[in-house]
């Protein structure tokens, strides 16, 4: 008898004395984690659901919400595979699985669960022969084709629409969040996003508090470009020292984050000392209730001289205060304040990390947090922005 189990990742050490008593018992387990594990994964997933004499869905609230082991399990209902459902931790089953049996092997010594496992496989009617043709194999349950796609060099607007779509509802599930977060992050890389879909995308991706990526505390700030070190935990917020931000993408995904591509086709950006070179993302590591920075997203970073919206424009401005770019912050200050430009804003041992942008305030405002690397103290700065021959500019604060 050939046993196909399928498990949620939290739940290994369950699924793993499960296995052991099945082997004591002869029967030969193959089992499925609930998550991807190479890229042809899945096709071997559904082959071994095909092959067993019976699915054993190992319950717990994190097996009930992994859409791997969802959709095994309706695959194997629909291969009419007998179901054995084992319980790791008590939570309401999915539909697929109401009717199958239970065995709870929780508080049962080993003398007693074998036996008792051997009873609750031999209960169960045996499996008929496969369906033929076969049901269609589901599509593969995680964010994989969405990946792909995005891998595509060229893809119709309504599609990239779609892509946009499909990811803003998967952002709703906690557990997928950094994932699909990665993926937002490459959509907003493309340079074949139409314009008002870019606007949307940027409101997405806009700076502000996000539930940490990580999990390790309850929200983290997101800059509009990188994660910073800066995080709220109950009721508190401060620096995470020595510990370095999570990124943008996939664990899995080779692809790093890239600057946002502006909806209309940039001039080829003039080289400068600091654009000739690789830029690296710079994080300071402050104290107290302060803020790292991460300044510089891996790659170029084209400074865009003609912004046509305020946030962009205070993103460029904050990356050029960062990196001392004196040419960019040129491009970025106000006439009124362009030649004081450095001594107004470049200021010995800050880093400035973006906070907020009120592009509906008379005038624009951006908030931002400057973080001392010798004092580790922390204050909040807000910049008004004119526009000048179309452009939207930074000038000095006003009080």
């Amino acid at each position: 008898m050939q046993v196909f189990v399928s498990h949620a990742p939290s739940d290994r050490d369950v699924a793993a004395g499960l296995r052991a008593d099945l082997a004591q018992l002869g029967r030969q387990v193959s089992l499925d984690r609930g998550e991807p594990v190479g890229s042809r994964w899945w096709e071997g997933v559904l082959q071994r659901v095909q092959r067993c004499d019976v699915f054993v869905l190992v319950s717990s609230p994190a097996a009930v919400r992994s859409p791997g082991c969802l959709a095994t399990l309706r695959y194997a209902r629909a291969l009419r595979r007998p179901v054995l459902v084992v319980v790791a931790a008590a939570t309401a089953l999915p539909a697929d699985a109401e009717t199958a049996p239970v065995f709870t092997p929780a508080g049962m010594e080993i003398s007693e669960r074998v036996p008792k496992l051997r009873g609750a496989l031999l209960a169960l009617p045996a499996a008929p022969p496969l369906p033929d043709p076969l049901p269609p194999d589901p599509a593969v349950p995680y964010l994989d084709p969405i990946r792909q796609r995005l891998d595509e060099p060229t893809l119709e607007p309504a599609e990239l629409r779609e892509l946009l779509r499909q990811l803003r509802l998967r952002l709703r599930d906690e557990h997928e969040r950094a994932a699909v977060w990665g993926l937002l992050v490459r959509l907003r890389s493309r340079t074949d996003l139409p314009a008002p879909l870019s606007a949307e995308l940027e409101k997405v991706l806009a700076p502000g508090w996000q539930p940490d990526p990580e999990r390790r505390v309850e929200k983290r700030y997101w800059d509009g470009q990188a994660w910073t070190t800066l995080v709220r935990h109950e009721n508190r917020e401060f620096n995470e020292r020595r510990v370095p931000p999570p990124e943008a993408t996939w664990s899995g995904d080779p692809t790093p984050a890239r600057p946002r591509a502006t909806a209309t086709p940039r001039p080829a950006p003039k080289k400068t000392a600091v654009a000739g070179q690789d830029r690296t993302r710079l994080f300071l590591i402050g104290g107290g209730v302060a803020v790292v920075v991460a300044a510089v997203v891996a790659g170029y970073l084209l400074f865009d001289p003609t912004s046509s919206d305020p946030t962009s424009t205070a993103r460029e401005f904050v990356d050029a205060v960062n990196i001392a770019d004196r040419a960019a912050l040129g491009q970025l200050t106000c006439a009124q304040d362009r030649a004081r430009a450095p001594e107004l804003f470049l200021r010995p041992d800050a880093r400035f990390t973006l906070e907020s942008v009120d592009e509906n305030g008379d005038p624009p405002t951006f908030t931002i947090l400057a973080t001392d690397s010798v004092t580790t103290e922390t204050d909040r700065r807000t910049y008004p922005m004119v526009e000048e021959s179309g452009k939207w500019l930074v000038c000095q604060s006003r009080g």
